[in-house]
């Protein structure tokens, strides 16, 4: 049979079990058998991991921060970083880092702003459905490792899923690259250093 689908959530669980010869499951709703919830734990966890890191899939640009009624300016529970633009904030009044699900100014010790926050670059976690797929193969192999040295231990099998999470990985940074389009000249601090003498 022809795979013309993404990996779903469920798919990425059973190869998990697969790697200690666990029946795969139906469904991932309700209640379910003690390995297959910490397959499913472990899968989460990683995805985390992995997202955390900030990638081209997850990560947006020219995001709007706006404040409350009480100035603060709160985060959603899926925002896992946030940086401002240093051309438009100076390092010596915006210095800013997540306190629980609100956005703090190292510069003043506050949680409160003056104003609301504009081309701010946020990474988000997603959704395993909404990952790309070379980012679910990755997330799965990885946490396949990791589920089957909780599970058994390290032993020959763990080898093999080494090798295979170093290969999913490799695919993963060149998709990046190649959706990314990155050079030496993305960051603010080289865009400053070329323009520096514009207008003059």
């Amino acid at each position: 049979m022809t795979i013309t689908h993404r990996t779903t959530q469920l798919e990425a669980v059973n190869t998990i079990l697969s790697t200690i010869g666990e029946a795969p499951l139906n469904t991932l709703v309700g209640t379910l058998p003690v390995d297959g919830t910490v397959a499913k734990n472990v899968l989460n966890e990683v995805s985390r991991d992995v997202q955390s890191e900030g990638w081209h899939f997850n990560t947006h640009y020219k995001v709007q921060l706006p404040r409350n009624t009480n100035n603060k300016i709160p985060l959603a529970t899926n925002i896992v970083r946030v940086e401002l633009n240093p051309r438009k904030y100076a390092k010596t009044n915006f210095d800013v880092v997540q306190r629980n699900n609100f956005l703090y100014n190292l510069a003043t010790n506050s949680d409160t702003f003056d104003e609301n926050l504009e081309d701010v670059v946020v990474v988000y976690l997603l959704n395993f459905d909404d990952i790309p797929e070379q980012a679910k193969k990755y997330i799965t192999i990885r946490s396949a490792r990791i589920f089957h040295d909780r599970t058994l231990g390290a032993n020959a099998l763990h080898k093999f899923t080494t090798e295979d999470e170093k290969k999913a990985y490799s695919i993963l940074l060149q998709a990046e690259s190649n959706t990314g389009d990155y050079s030496i000249f993305d960051t603010p601090e080289q865009e400053y250093v070329i323009n520096r003498f514009r207008g003059f």
